[in-house]
This record gives structure tokens, sequence and C-alpha cells, in this order.
């Protein structure tokens, strides 16, 4: 077992196995769900630095901060590297389908997963949007107390696959639909540190990035999930969603006691 594994187990509260089944993916995804936010500081703190193995187990699995797609996926895909499993790391562009927008190009990054000559999805970074499980490129509709997410095999302008998504009201306050909305369109090749780092700098520099502007935490819990913002924290539990108001005072307190983050 790498350092980096035993970092990783640790960091997720989960005990050290040394060999890692398929089988045991989904139950490792929700506890990195529930331990590692979706987080945006160090872009806010202009203090980011390179995407790379060691520099992501120094700053999530030792200093336990979370980070964005480009930090968490390839944190949870250098894992299943270290544990044998066939894997590489693809771009995407995320559709904001509330305007029908894409959103900026070519800024998220997840992994893909083979199988016994099937592949998958591994989505661990896309906010509260979590599959919760590898999601197969037969088309199957992976269930997960997010929503509904399945692949689909569509060529657009931004990629030859799609994430598709359909909301429920398990527990993240969201009526339930029938309609399916797209999340990201991404390529299937592989792409290198090099572009994550290339995602990383569009997040942080580009003035349609939603993420260099207002700090927004997220992070699931065992019975819905916590978003935090300078102004106000979101508590979505057991399908009931509560609003808050947040001082500055209260705002460095959350962000220890509930999202375990120490700036």
């Amino acid at each position: 077992m790498t350092d980096f594994q035993k970092q990783f187990f640790a960091r997720l509260h989960i005990e050290e196995k040394d060999k890692v089944s398929f089988e045991d993916l989904p139950n490792i995804m929700y506890a990195m769900a529930q331990t590692v936010p979706f987080e945006n500081l160090n872009v806010l703190e202009n203090n980011f630095t390179q995407i790379s193995k060691d520099n992501l187990k120094e700053k999530i699995l030792v200093n336990n901060r979370g980070g964005l797609c480009y930090e968490l996926n390839p944190t949870m895909y250098y894992f299943l590297k270290d544990a044998g499993f066939d894997v590489h790391l693809v771009s995407g562009t995320v559709y904001n389908a509330a305007n029908s927008i894409w959103a900026v190009d070519s800024g998220h990054i997840a992994t893909v997963l083979t199988h016994h000559n099937e592949l998958y999805l591994i989505e661990v970074g896309f906010g509260s949007y979590l599959p919760l499980a590898p999601v197969p490129f037969s088309g199957e509709v992976i269930h997960s107390v997010t929503g509904d997410y399945r692949i689909c095999k569509e060529m657009t302008e931004k990629g030859n696959y799609m994430l598709e998504m359909r909301k429920n009201n398990e527990f993240l306050d969201q009526s339930s639909t029938d309609d399916w909305t797209l999340g990201y369109a991404f390529y299937i090749e592989e792409v290198d540190e090099e572009k994550a780092n290339a995602a990383q700098k569009i997040i942080v520099e580009h003035e349609c990035s939603p993420f260099n502007k207002v700090p927004l935490i997220v992070k699931l819990t065992e019975d819905g999930h916590a978003s935090l913002t300078k102004d106000s924290l979101t508590i979505a539990k057991n399908g009931k969603k509560t609003k808050e108001k947040v001082t500055d005072g209260q705002y460095k307190n959350l962000l220890h006691s509930k999202f375990g983050i120490t700036l």
C-alpha cells in the first residue's frame, strides 16, 4: 500500500484495505463526499498550487482541505491508480442548464475507469451532484441520494459523451422530475496533469468562471447536505431545507465546525 493510499483512507475515516475491489468503490465515494468538501477558498485567496499528486496529497489528505473538480477527481484518480485500477483522467465542459449555456470551456476534470472491459465514470467533484457510485457507459441509470445519473454517447461541440442528471427529492430538497438535464459533456480521450492545471487556470482567471468571485463550500452529510457562503449557511436534512444568515465571525467557526477547514 502506498503512502498516498494510507493518507487517503485516514482522511476519509475508513479502514485501510490492501486490496480495494470494484464493489468497494461506492462506499469509498460516499465517504469522500461526506469528509472532503467541494470548496474554492484557495482560488479566492490566490494561493493555489500546481495540480500534482504530491500537492494534492498535501492539501487534501494532510491539511484536511477540499477543492474543486480538478483537485477532487485527480485525488480519487491517484488513489485508484495506486490501488491497481485501470483509470485515466478526462476533460469536460459543464452545462449551465438554468441559463441554457455552456460554462467555461474545458473547465471540468473527471476520471474514467475500465473494469471487465466496461467503462465507468468516476465523479467525486461535481458540487453536491454526486452519483456516489461508478456510472457505466452502458447507459444504465445510477440512483443516488442526490439524484439519478446516466452516461449518453452523443457528439456535441464540447465532447463525445455526456453525463446527464435527474433530480430526486430524497434529501437534497429538490423536487423530483422526469426530465433529464445535461450536467457536462466530455471527451473520452485521456488527459494528463497539464490539462488539470489548464482547467485550474481557466477557473481561477476566466471572467465567466463561477468559482473565482465568492466563497462556496459544499459537503454531503449523513442525512442531507450543507453549503456555506460568506453570507449564509444552508442545511438540507431529510428533505427539509433551512437557511440562516452568517456573520464574519460565525463564518470561520462554521468553516471549522461544519467542514473541518482551518484557514
